[in-house]
């Protein structure tokens, strides 16, 4: 089912959480709604369940308005954070809970719930009581619990936070391989960029309750629209220095000059943010580029991350272990056309 966000706001008060925000998200697709803490990510999904009403706007489920329509009308499944299993109940029971309270018939209800069991792979579970289960298990009941009513839209907000690190892997995949069996749109919160890049269709990127990007997960991290998406994205954190447009050359703080095709077509005197990718800087010894000297360097396997002063900054840069530049070496800093980026310093727009 096809969701059409239509300039929807929701204010606090003063606060506004969400701000004037359109999107169109696919039938069939696994959306990361993303960004950091307090961007209005919850609010979102909260005002797309009918749990929080929205202050201007419009909510679209395929061609039906749903912005005024009541929560358990709209044919919505949630997983929130905590899971809120029921501990009295077994694992059967919960699952097949939102069944019983639409009065289906124990035994058609029961056969239902196993299938859904069978589909998280917690079949081999069902006489157990939430305290029995691991994190990971209870999340999975969670979410057979939300499936089982066969929703138009199931929501997952931030399901992933209350796990460790190993067992996060797992259930995103497990998360991505259950939506692609059902094929049921789905929308996961998320602040952890990791956690989106690996399974969504699409990302859509938020801040301070402004959309900032829609698109595909590699395309936002090639592509960013703003020096924000650029920052938000990647590990390690993206290069950024600043500089100003002299002689068609970026002139960085620090008298460090960068030459930069794009640079060219920049007016001259433009205060710029350059930012640049690890991957997308090239240390050597011969290249006739910018100099820097070498800082630090972390041996990470087949790779090393070094760390090169260029100007007032100090930029990280991938270098192939076999290179063995020292601390204090002099190098030259070369810059691929992938993974670099001129950004206006005031606004943060994209020029180049």
């Amino acid at each position: 089912m096809k969701i059409t966000i239509d300039h929807l706001t929701k204010d606090f008060g003063s606060t506004i959480a969400v701000n004037d925000f359109s999107a169109v998200i696919e039938s069939g697709e696994l959306i990361a709604l993303l960004g950091p803490s307090g961007c209005g990510k919850s609010t979102m999904l909260n005002m797309i369940s009918g749990i929080l009403p929205s202050s201007t706007g419009h909510i679209y489920f395929d061609e039906d308005d749903v912005t005024d329509v009541a929560p358990e009308k709209r044919g919505v499944g949630l997983v929130f954070q905590n899971y809120a299993l029921y501990p009295h109940m077994t694992v059967l029971e919960n699952i097949a809970f939102p069944l019983e309270i639409k009065k289906v018939k124990k035994a058609e209800r029961e056969a239902k719930a196993i299938e859904m069991a069978k589909l998280v792979h917690v079949d081999m579970l069902l006489d157990r009581k939430p305290k029995q289960l691991s994190g990971g298990q209870q999340q999975r009941v969670a979410i057979a619990r939300a499936l089982i009513k066969n929703p138009r839209v199931l929501l997952l907000d931030e399901p992933l936070s209350n796990l460790d690190a190993r067992l996060r892997i797992e259930m995103r995949e497990e998360i991505r391989r259950i939506q692609q069996e059902t094929q049921v749109t789905t929308i996961f919160v998320t602040h952890d960029q990791e956690e989106a890049m690996s399974i969504s269709d699409h990302i859509v990127l938020m801040k301070d309750g402004f959309l900032q990007q829609v698109a595909r997960p590699q395309e936002l991290y090639d592509e960013p629209a703003n020096c924000f998406v650029a920052d938000f994205l990647g590990n390690p954190p993206i290069n950024k220095t600043h500089g100003v447009i002299k002689g068609g050359k970026i002139v960085l703080d620090g008298g460090c000059e960068v030459e930069l095709e794009a640079a060219k077509n920049l007016p001259e005197g433009k205060k710029v943010t350059l930012s640049m990718r690890a991957e997308a800087i090239v240390i050597d010894e011969e290249l006739k580029n910018t100099e820097g000297t070498v800082v630090e360097t972390y041996v990470m396997g087949k790779e090393v991350l070094a760390y090169v002063s260029l100007g007032d900054y100090k930029v990280r840069a991938y270098i192939p272990a076999e290179k063995n530049f020292g601390k204090g070496q002099k190098v030259t800093v070369g810059l691929k056309k992938r993974g670099v980026f001129v950004f206006d310093e005031e606004t943060g727009a994209r020029l180049a």
